[in-house]
């Protein structure tokens, strides 16, 4: 991950020409997530965009921006007309940044919305010192190289300027990324390897300098914007507790206040304790009872999740500490199958609520698919592949799917489409695509006594082979393969 911004300079008069105002952005955001709920998708949106020119750099915001604009987008709605596109009250660099957020949001996987969204986000970066709009670039960056990946059709041109932005604010992981990505359409361009060398300089210069925790020095701009206490939190348990105490107070002063609420659940989550996590999920299902706005269910569920990744780390490593102890290996297993019960149910409730979300179906289906229950892991995965976002991930699990059920040629076919959506080879789920592709190519080798799929599972294991010798057990499946080829061709007439 990249660090935003240290060499920005002080605008003019040494302050932002934007002036930050939360309490007037927190209320447009509210009034924009309650219209949402009402599917008034065009009109939350311009309620997001009126809130963020009070908090232009509130990431919280821009991404529940985000989810209502692939709401919209599944409910048909158009992208934003000619006119419209023309159509710009953008005086500052700011407001012309969130005139190109407005445009991308009716369209939201299209990489020629987002490439604007980009540019305008690092031109408002480099020109207000005081906000963090760096972040805001980083963001939808990281969405275009997606976009343009996974397209039938990506541009090279597409990739060379979203390297060149991420430059611009010294995100160097992910110009690397988009650069290899360029280089992966034109591997005889040595402009572009030349490129990718001294951009691999210089992110290796900036983690020997700053020990690889580059976005690690970005503010915690929700914390800035909260109020002035929020500083506190963290800093000592008795200034924790004497912030609670207050946020506390205000909250029962006035529960019908959803600001309120959030600020206390948020501090609550903050600590990382059963006691927070408690308190935390008893405030949200309280507000869900009281207001019927499923969210709050869905927030404590997120909770719910966390407190069990957080048990289950520490008792995963008491039981690495003391091998032999069978009670707390009992402890661990038991928990583990808790919290995976709870997961499904959770995701099987929120595909319910979120029928058209695919990253929910997602989810639902690589926990359907742990627990056995490959046909509906197949329906749904089905079905999240149509996002872009999740389309490789789905891929990989739904391939899995097929080949739990003894369907090799399908898993075949799903690995290869999941590898042409994920070109990258190198990268966790790149390596992953490939060697479950030569598994399932094996499978198929065996089944059929085909040599040919056996000669392309070896060649594919070779590829993994080469670029990682340590993987898996990759050179023991090269080996079985290799010796089944040669079984098929002593066995061949």
């Amino acid at each position: 991950m990249a660090f935003f911004n240290k060499n920005k300079k002080p605008s003019e008069g040494g302050s932002s020409a934007t002036k930050r105002n939360p309490a007037k952005g927190r209320a447009w955001f509210e009034r924009a997530a309650t219209v949402a709920d009402t599917r008034n998708y065009d009109y939350a949106i311009e309620c997001y965009i009126d809130g963020l020119k009070f908090d232009p750099d509130n990431m919280k915001e821009h991404e529940a921006l985000f989810e209502v604009a692939k709401r919209r987008r599944v409910n048909k709605g158009k992208p934003a007309s000619f006119a419209e596109r023309l159509k710009s009250s953008g005086k500052d660099p700011v407001s012309k940044m969130l005139d190109a957020e407005k445009i991308w949001a009716k369209d939201p996987l299209n990489r020629d919305t987002m490439l604007p969204f980009m540019e305008k986000a690092v031109a408002a970066d480099e020109a207000e010192s005081d906000l963090n709009l760096g972040e805001v670039a980083y963001w939808v960056g990281c969405k275009l190289i997606e976009a343009n990946s996974t397209h039938p059709k990506p541009k090279a041109e597409v990739f060379i300027k979203t390297r060149d932005l991420f430059a611009q604010i010294q995100a160097y992981d992910k110009a690397v990324e988009a650069c290899k990505y360029a280089l992966s359409l034109s591997p005889s361009n040595d402009q572009l390897l030349f490129d990718l060398r001294n951009l691999e300089a210089e992110l290796t210069l900036r983690k020997a300098n700053y020990g690889g925790e580059f976005r690690d020095t970005v503010k915690d701009m929700d914390k800035q914007r909260e109020h002035e206490q929020a500083d506190e939190i963290g800093r000592s348990a008795s200034a924790t507790e004497d912030l609670l105490t207050k946020m506390r107070a205000d909250y029962e002063e006035n529960p019908e206040d959803l600001a309120r609420l959030d600020k206390l659940v948020k501090v609550l989550e903050s600590q990382s304790s059963d006691a927070g996590d408690e308190e935390a999920m008893k405030l949200l299902h309280e507000a869900f009872d009281r207001f019927g706005q499923y969210r709050y269910k869905l927030r404590a569920g997120d909770v719910q999740m966390r407190q069990y990744a957080r048990q289950l780390r520490m008792l995963r490593n008491a039981a690495q500490e003391h091998p032999n102890d069978a009670a707390l290996r009992k402890q661990y297993n038991d928990l583990l199958d808790k919290a995976k019960h709870f997961e499904l149910d959770e995701f099987t409730e929120r595909v319910k609520n979120y029928p058209t979300d695919m990253r929910m179906r997602f989810e639902l289906g690589r926990r359907l698919y742990a627990f056995q229950r490959y046909d509906e892991a197949i329906g749904q995965l089905q079905d999240a592949q149509a996002d872009p976002k999740n389309r490789p991930n789905a891929l990989n699990t739904l391939g899995l799917c097929y080949e739990a059920k003894g369907w090799h040629d399908e898993a075949v076919e799903t690995y290869r489409r999941g590898i042409e959506a994920h070109p990258l080879t190198d990268d966790k789920l790149g390596m992953e695509l490939r060697y479950h592709l030569m598994k399932a190519l094996e499978g198929a080798a065996r089944r059929d006594r085909s040599l040919d799929k056996a000669r392309e599972a070896r060649e594919v294991g070779s590829q993994i082979l080469q670029t990682n010798i340590n993987y898996r057990d990759i050179r023991q499946c090269v080996e079985r393969i290799r010796a089944l080829m040669d079984e098929l061709q002593k066995a061949a007439p």
